[in-house]
């Protein structure tokens, strides 16, 4: 166990696996060993274990104190965590997918279809925190200097997490980043060691269900195939194919906005079913509908002709766009995003003394079936997905970590 008098960002490190891997063809069974796939740019992390939400006293007649407690429901840790955006390594990465491009109005593959499938290998994933020795950069480190180093490391381990939320942000003057919001079912704190560690997901009996392990290698930067981090200038965004770019109620026009920021939001909450006999839950499902939000806030330029009336009788409700989210940098497409079949929800003017009138715009379209092409949340990265390749490696340290 590393003796430290704090712990800051210049100590850490943030990794994903998949929640339960095999590569001999028996899942469950063996020790295979996979290197945990490092998240870039990451600059806030979180995590919070509420205990009491899941525990009740037992009481009864004659005494005022509780006489014990029980735990009735499963205890749910959440982690978030943010990153600048990249060429999309890390979204491929937590279980989100690339979209196939076909040229035209239609395109292949939600971002989520994974989540949509129930796919058990990018529906969750294993989320692990390392925390280096004080007073060294993690990123210094290199793969022997990891083992030769690990009896001054600690790593936290998050078991079974499911994303409960994405966000991209865009904004002028400010680095274009997403957050990430996760619901766990179990941590595990590993202490002096970064290699050989046991999985942290769970069975419905809250038992270890895999015995693959993880092997964290040296972080990196990475400079070279990822940008540096990609700015505000690279960011635009468009309207079309499924409307004119003008407002159905009247308004600006879409297409001639001077816009200032915006934001992308995929909630993915879940409906946690439990059932007799199962120490955890049954299931946790995907609630539907889900609606995909963009929020753009611009200066007003010009208005469209239009009237509320429209909206009132459902003449505005068909007058659909494509928004179009292209990150670029130096030309080259790094990150796409696509809301496809969205529709105007919320139009705010406002305007103060001397102040440049704005407009905040507020969409929404809804995510289809994992296959549906025509609208929902599309994701067009340059990055490939990672393979999470087995790996060999001495294991001595697997005996000095806890097992439950």
């Amino acid at each position: 166990m590393a003796t430290r008098t704090r712990v800051i960002s210049q100590n850490k490190a943030v990794y994903v696996t998949p929640t339960g891997w095999d590569y001999d063809g028996d899942v469950g069974t063996g020790n295979d060993m996979v290197n945990g796939h490092h998240l870039h740019r990451v600059d806030t992390f979180s995590f919070e274990m509420d205990l009491a939400g899941a525990r009740q006293d037992v009481r009864e007649f004659g005494q005022l104190a509780r006489i014990g407690t029980v735990n009735l429901t499963e205890i749910n840790p959440t982690l978030s965590f943010g990153y600048f955006l990249g060429n999309g390594e890390n979204e491929l990465a937590l279980g989100f997918q690339k979209s196939v491009f076909n040229g035209g109005a239609n395109h292949t593959g939600q971002m989520c279809s994974g989540q949509l499938k129930e796919d058990p290998i990018l529906k969750e994933r294993n989320v692990y925190l390392l925390t280096v020795e004080e007073g060294e950069d993690a990123y210094n480190l290199t793969d022997a200097t990891m083992v030769a180093n690990q009896d001054n490391h600690d790593v936290v381990g998050f078991g079974n997490c499911f994303i409960s939320s994405y966000s991209a942000n865009f904004s002028v003057g400010d680095i274009p980043r997403a957050d990430v919001e996760m619901q766990a079912s179990n941590v595990v704190f590993y202490t002096g060691l970064n290699s050989g560690l046991l999985n942290p997901s769970l069975n419905l009996e809250g038992q270890r269900s895999h015995t693959g392990i993880t092997k964290l290698p040296a972080p990196t930067s990475d400079t070279t195939s990822l940008p540096l981090v990609l700015r505000p200038q690279d960011v635009t965004v468009s309207f079309g194919a499924g409307g004119d770019g003008t407002s159905a109620i009247g308004g600006p026009s879409f297409s001639a906005l001077p816009i200032q920021s915006a934001s992308l939001e995929l909630p993915l909450s879940r409906e946690v079913i439990e059932a007799l006999g199962n120490e955890l839950a049954y299931a946790k499902l995907l609630e539907f509908p889900i609606d995909v939000t963009m929020s753009i806030s611009s200066l007003t330029r010009n208005f469209a002709s239009g009237a509320l009336e429209y909206a009132l009788t459902g003449t505005a409700e068909n007058n659909k766009t494509d928004i179009t989210l292209d990150i670029k940098e130096e030309g080259a497409d790094r990150i796409k995003y696509l809301l496809q079949g969205a529709v105007l929800d919320n139009q705010s003017f406002s305007q103060g003394l001397d102040d440049n009138e704005t407009v905040d715009l507020t969409f929404s379209a809804q995510i289809g079936g994992a296959a549906t092409t025509d609208q929902g949340l599309f994701f067009f990265p340059q990055a490939t997905a990672p393979a999470f390749a087995a790996v060999s490696g001495d294991n001595n340290k697997l005996a000095d970590q806890p097992i439950s």
